[in-house]
Formats: C-alpha cells, structure tokens, sequence
C-alpha cells in the first residue's frame, strides 16, 4: 500500500490519508520503535544523554508524529470507517505503551545514567527529563511482578476502552438529537443567523422547517433568546440527558456503566500501584500533593461563592418577579432571565455584541495584540493542505524574523466533528540528531463556531472570543518554547493544576478597554465597540461570578470525591445530590445526567484534575496584575513572561516560574478580586 503517513514529510499530508492508512502505519510504527528501543536496550555500555536519551526522544517523535495525526482525525473527522480504524490502532497502542512502562532494561538504562559519571554533567533541564521518565516508569508499575504487571496490562487496556466508548457515547448522542420545527413562533426570541443558519436547504415542503441540533452555539442561542420557556426545557432537557439511560434513544449510549466500571478500574489500578486511591496516584503527578489542602480551600470557597451566589439568585428572583410576574429557580429559565437582566442593568445585549465581533476582525485584532506584546508575527500560509477546506494554517515568527512553529486553525462546527474547543500538537520542538535539524512546533486550534450564513461574516459572541484567545493561550505555550527535549517542552512536562494559567491569562485581552478595540469592529461599518459599550461590559465581568464559580466547585468536587472516597456499589445519584446541597441554591433536578457527558474526567486527561481550571487561574489572575500595573501592552513585561513563563515548558516548578515573573509567590487575592469575591484571611490558612 502507497501509505502517506509512511512517507516523510514536515507537514501531515491530510488530504492523502485514508482510513485504511490508519492500522498499517500504527503497527509499522510500533514494530519500528520495539525493535529500536531493543537495539538500545541490548548494548553493553556506560549509557550517556547522545547514546540513550536522545536516541529514545527521536524514537518517541517519530510515534507521535504519526500517532498524533491519528488522534487528530478520529477528533475532527469522526466518521464510521475512521473511528473503526481508530479504535482497532489505539488497543495496539495501548498495548505497545504498556511494553514500554514495564521494559526492565530501558528503566534501568535511564536509572544506570542518574547514577553514572555523566549524569553530573548534564543541564537542569536535562536532569529534569530523566527523572519525569523514572518517575513516570514507576507509575507505570515497572517495579511490579509478572503477575501484577499483567493485571497491570489488563487494567490499562479495559480502561482505554471503556474511555473510547464513553467519548462515542457523547458524540453519538449529540449529534444524532435533532427536532424539526415548523411552526417559527416556537423559536420566537432566537437570533435571525442562527435561524438562517438551521434553516433546512433540503427540505422538499413549501413550509419552512428548522433543523435543532445540539451543537453549542444553537443549544446557548436557544437558552439564552428563545422565549418560548417550554422549548427551551425540552432543549435543556435534550442536551443534560445525553449518553443516559433516560435520553434521546435511552440506553443505546448510556455511559452510566461505564463510569462504574471506569472508576472501579482506576481504584484497583491504584491499589495496584501502592496507593490508597486513585486521587493519590494522580496527585503525583500535580502541583496539589496534599487532598486535604484543596478539600479545605473547596470548602472555604464555597462558603463565600455560595454567600454571593445566593444574594445573586434574589437580585435575579426580584427582577424575574417585577418585570415578568415570573419567579426564576431552573436552570432552563435562569440563563434566559439572566440575559434579560443584563440587558436591563448595563443596557447591553449579547446578540448586539456579536455585530461587532466578526471573526477575521478578531483574529487580526488578537494577533496584533500578540504582536504588540511579545513581538511576534503570525503569517497565514495559504499553499497548506489541511483536513478541511475551512481550516486555515499560520506561521509564527518573532522579532528578529525567526521562524518559531505553526498551528493550523479549524474554528467552525460540522459533520463528524467533536464538539468543545481544545489546543492538540502535532509535534514538539526538538533537535534531531539524526539528520541535524531542528524540529519546530506545529499546533491544532479547534473551536466549534457556527459557520458564517449568505454574506453575513460569522460573528462570535464575546464568550466565542474569550474561547478564541484561551486556546491561543495554550498554543502559545506550546509553540514559543526554548525547551527542545520533548517530554518538558512546550505544554509537555507541566503539572495539570497549572496548564491553565497561559490560556486564562489570555482571556484577560477580552476584558479591556484598549485590546477590544483593536478585536471589534461592527461587520458593516467597521467602527469598534464603542468606548461606552466597552464599560458596561467590563461590569458585566463579575456578574454571577458566585453562581459560575459555585457550577465550577460542583464539578471539581465530584470529580475529586468519586476517585478519592471510592465505593464498592458507587451510587452516582447520592452523590450528585449530596455534592448539589453543598454547591448550589437551586433546585436538585434529578433528571440531570452531567456525568454521563463529563468527558474531562471520564476520558480526558483531567480525572482527579478538573479543579485545574480554578488552581491555574491563581497562577494566572497574579500574573495579570503585573501587567496590569506596568501596562498591558508593555513589551518588557510580555517578554518577561515568554523569559520566565512561556519558554520554559515543564522544566521547572511552575511556582518557580511564576515567582520569578511575579517577583514574588502567586497569593490568591488577584483571582478572588477578579470574581468580586472577598474572603477573610485567616479561613485561607491550612
């Protein structure tokens, strides 16, 4: 077979591959690197970086460089025959890694350089490599018996299963949920483009027909403008029912027990290991070492989100009640009143936003600000083929016109494509040795906006924009790395509770005064948001900030107390209501299924994690509050940040890091000030 993933190339060549690609370059791939770790396994030598460490780096790129097209096409282009491809390649993949975690004699090998003559020799981050690989063998169970590795082995294997499964489960279940309407009144209330957009072009009937789906920017559309309160509960209904028992199709993509299974797996995988449970093994791996540290800050931010949250829910009560004779407590009412209530207290209207945010406006206006910050230049490269013809692929390049890495952008929703927004690599920065050149970084940006309708440009609402710039967050990291060992590179090698912190400081462009300027422009008359639109905006910021961080508390703490207060007989219910009495002042809808659809934990990278997103953003909110006192555009302190923060990947503490940037250790006060919430000190103290 003429397999172009087989063949070399710089860039993948998406347009050539196949689906029938897939399975023989997976198992060419692992035959290829088997045999090369055995050749330097198999050697009777002083091992040293040039003959272990960077053999098995060029070893592991060549794997994810073909690995990683692989994953990326099961994400964007999810159809039947790919995912089938997919499916077979990641057990032989699984299966393949597993032989590398328990492989004695590459263990030893890397163990025997730490303890050799050559070891001092190395530089930190160097060092630094080494031991994340040892640390990262004996998470593997490389120290257990035959026995224990082979349930080891069976453990991993069902685990990748199941969490492919439970990934299907949530696409399927999303994207085969559609209601044809024909009678308009019932979308009274929803924005004409994302009418025109639902619109059903194929229909044969005169009378027109609206297609809902579940794809994010309808479903948002349709809770926060549709008056119709009904539809709007049979939506809410429809999307926090999906992969259940009680949802569209019921027990068809039911993940419910797969999260059983999922999380007995993952505690004996623990037990196996030698830890108590399965919250313990993944801390190793996080900046948050101690459970009861974050328990105790959960607990103590709860109790003031919830004081806010509560005086919130009455604001919006008593607003419901006077202008609407309507008293608000469900969540399919309290997103549509509460976009009343904006309207009503800052005269803004989100859907108005969205004229000024057309999205070729944003993207220039967000790389003129990379520009102005860290003085990079960011080229579109319109000869490079990509997975499809709406995807469109950028150069990066910096002051001295060095080229830096690349990152494709796919930024609209369509057919067989995963919903959600997430940064991906393709490959790492890294010196080859083996034909002396330098690899640079190349990124995915994915988001799912709704795709532009007739003439009209697509227009983001300002959550799309702040969705833009937080993946820009992480490409960044990703591709303006000095780090050039792969497994501390760019977002490699960097604990989970602090892999936020770049994106969320990013998001911070989205909020001031001189950045939207330069992101907006009305997609008719090309004025910018005016001055007084931008203040009532930033008041908007902190609105509900109680009740959002409240949601986010609610699923940190599920995610932590299930891996850390394991059960034999989980009852997922109780602990849904047991977590809902702590974190909300709403109330308990049985019916909601949100774990069924909580990729992040159940098969994503954030199981024992999620809580990532508040932890980050300490780290991030601090670092804001030094480029908001030396100026947000300053190039010094963009520069000091690239120094001290972006460049440095995973080879150091990220404490460390943000220490030097800051000048100081990160303290809490920026993030709380920046949800308006205020916390005696003294319940901070652990």
């Amino acid at each position: 077979m003429n397999n172009p993933l087989l063949k070399t190339f710089t860039l993948p060549p998406f347009s050539k591959i196949r689906h029938d690609h897939i399975i023989p370059a997976t198992e060419h791939i692992i035959k290829y690197c088997h045999d090369s770790i055995k050749k330097i396994t198999s050697k009777k030598t002083l091992f040293t970086w040039d003959n272990l460490c960077q053999p098995m780096q060029e070893i592991n790129n060549y794997f994810i460089k073909i690995w990683s097209i692989i994953e990326h096409l099961n994400a964007v282009r999810n159809t039947v025959k790919l995912r089938q491809a997919y499916k077979h390649s990641l057990t032989l993949v699984t299966k393949y890694n597993i032989w590398v975690g328990h492989n004695i004699k590459l263990y030893k090998s890397y163990l025997s350089l730490q303890q050799n003559k050559y070891y001092s020799k190395l530089n930190t981050e160097q060092k630094k490599s080494i031991n994340n690989i040892l640390r990262d063998f004996k998470l593997s169970g490389v120290h257990l018996s035959i026995k224990k590795q082979k349930q080891y082995e069976k453990i991993i294997t069902q685990l990748s299963i199941l969490e492919t499964s439970y990934n299907n489960n949530v696409f399927d279940s999303t994207v085969k949920w559609n209601k044809i309407i024909t009678n308009k009144i019932i979308l009274d209330g929803i924005p004409n483009d994302i009418l025109e957009n639902i619109k059903n072009k194929e229909t044969k009937n005169k009378k027109t027909e609206w297609i809902i789906t579940l794809d994010l920017p309808i479903y948002l559309s349709i809770l926060t403008n549709c008056n119709n309160s009904s539809f709007r509960k049979e939506c809410y209904y429809a999307y926090n029912t999906r992969a259940s028992n009680i949802g569209f199709n019921e027990n068809t993509w039911d993940n419910g027990p797969i999260i059983k299974k999922i999380l007995k797996l993952r505690h004996n995988l623990a037990k196996l290991l030698g830890y108590t449970t399965y919250a313990n093994l993944s801390l190793k791996t996080k900046m948050a070492k101690n459970p009861k540290n974050f328990l105790k800050f959960f607990a103590t931010l709860i109790k003031y989100a919830k004081k806010k949250g509560k005086k919130e829910l009455k604001q919006l009560q008593s607003f419901t009640k006077k202008h609407f004779n309507y008293h608000t407590k469900y969540p399919w009412d309290i997103t549509f009143y509460s976009e009343k209530q904006k309207q009503h207290l800052f005269s803004i209207n989100e859907e108005k936003l969205r004229s000024y945010f057309p999205i070729n406006t944003v993207l220039q206006g967000l790389f003129k600000i990379l520009n102005r910050i860290f003085g990079i230049l960011i080229i579109q490269n319109k000869t490079i083929k990509t997975w499809n013809p709406t995807v469109s692929f950028f150069d990066i390049f910096d002051e001295k016109n060095e080229f830096k890495g690349s990152f494709y952008l796919d930024l609209y929703t369509r057919q067989n494509k995963r919903s959600g927004a997430w940064m991906s690599e393709f490959v790492g920065l890294m010196r080859n040795e083996s034909n002396k050149k330098i690899q640079k970084p190349i990124a995915h940006i994915i988001c799912n906006f709704s795709p532009s309708v007739n003439e009209t440009p697509t227009l983001l609402t300002h959550n799309e924009v702040i969705t833009l710039f937080h993946e820009f967050g992480h490409a960044l990291q990703h591709i303006l790395t000095h780090i050039d060992i792969p497994n501390i590179s760019g977002i490699h090698g960097i604990p989970l509770d602090a892999i936020e912190s770049c994106s969320q400081l990013m998001e911070n462009y989205c909020w001031e005064k001189e950045s939207i300027t330069l992101i907006s422009g009305h997609f008719n008359t090309k004025e910018p948001l005016p001055i007084n639109i931008i203040k009532k905006l930033q008041k908007i910021r902190k609105y509900q900030s109680g009740l959002f961080i409240l949601h986010q508390l609610k699923l940190c703490l599920f995610d932590f107390i299930i891996h850390y207060k394991p059960q034999k007989n989980i009852n997922i219910s109780k602990i849904l209501k047991k977590i809902h009495k702590k974190t909300s002042i709403t109330p308990y809808i049985k019916w909601i299924q949100f774990p069924n659809t909580f990729s992040h934990i159940f098969s994503g990278e954030y199981s024992v994690g999620y809580y990532s997103y508040l932890w980050s953003n300490i780290l991030s909110a601090d670092a804001w509050s030094r480029f908001e006192k030396e100026g947000i555009f300053n190039k010094k302190t963009g520069k000091s940040f690239i120094k001290h923060v972006l460049s440095q990947g995973g080879s150091q503490n990220p404490l460390i890091l943000f220490t030097k940037f800051i000048g100081r250790k990160p303290k809490i006060d920026a993030m709380l000030q920046q949800y308006g919430i205020t916390i005696n000190k003294t319940d901070l103290k652990s």
